[in-house]
C-alpha cells in the first residue's frame, strides 16, 4: 500500500514495517541545491519504499523525477537539468557496517531519530547533478557567450610585418 510521502521518516521501523510513498517535494525545500539553482520553482516526483531486502538487509529504494532550473557556469543563465533518479540505500546504525555493503548499495546511517525525507532525497539529487553545469556546447548558451567580442592579443612578432615592406 502507498501511503502520502511524509515529511520525516524513522527508516528502521518503516522498513521493519514493509512502508512505501509516492508524493511530491517542492524544489524549495532543498536548502543545500538552493546556491545551484537559477530558481527553485517546481516540484520532484518521489516514490520511497522502505523494506527488508532478500539477504534480510533493511534498505531504503525509490525514484525521483522531474525538473530542475542550474545555473549554467558558462553563460550564467538558466539551463534545464532533467532527473530521472534510481537509488537504493542500505539503512546502516553504525560507520562500521558501511564497508561490508554489497555492490549497488549506498549507506543510510540512521540513528534512531527522526530524517527529514527531503534531505533524504536532496542528497540523491546532489549525487546526480553535474560538478559544473553547462549547457551542452557553446552555442547552447542564450548569454552573449558565444557572441561576445574576442579582444585579440597583440601580436609580437606584428613589428616583423613592418619590416617586410
Amino acid at each position: 500500500m502507498l501511503d502520502c510521502l511524509p515529511q520525516t521518516i524513522e527508516p528502521i521501523g518503516l522498513a521493519d514495517a514493509g512502508r512505501s510513498f509516492r508524493g511530491e517535494i517542492a524544489v524549495s525545500e532543498f536548502e543545500r541545491l538552493r546556491p545551484l539553482l537559477a530558481d527553485t520553482d517546481g516540484v520532484l516526483q518521489v516514490s520511497l519504499s522502505l523494506r527488508r531486502d532478500e539477504r534480510g538487509m533493511r534498505v531504503a529504494e525509490g525514484s525521483i523525477a522531474g525538473e530542475i532550473r542550474l545555473v549554467c557556469q558558462r553563460c550564467l543563465q538558466a539551463m534545464e537539468f532533467p532527473l530521472q533518479v534510481e537509488f537504493r540505500l542500505a539503512i546502516v546504525t553504525s560507520e562500521a557496517e558501511i564497508e561490508p555493503l554489497p555492490p549497488g548499495y549506498e549507506p543510510l546511517l540512521a540513528t534512531g531519530e527522526l530524517l527529514r525525507t527531503a534531505e533524504v532525497i536532496e542528497d540523491e539529487v546532489l549525487l546526480r547533478i553535474p560538478a559544473v553545469a553547462m549547457h551542452s556546447g557553446v552555442g547552447r548558451c542564450d548569454s552573449g557567450y558565444r557572441n561576445r567580442p574576442v579582444a585579440e592579443k597583440d601580436n609580437p612578432f606584428s613589428i616583423l610585418e613592418k619590416l617586410k615592406t
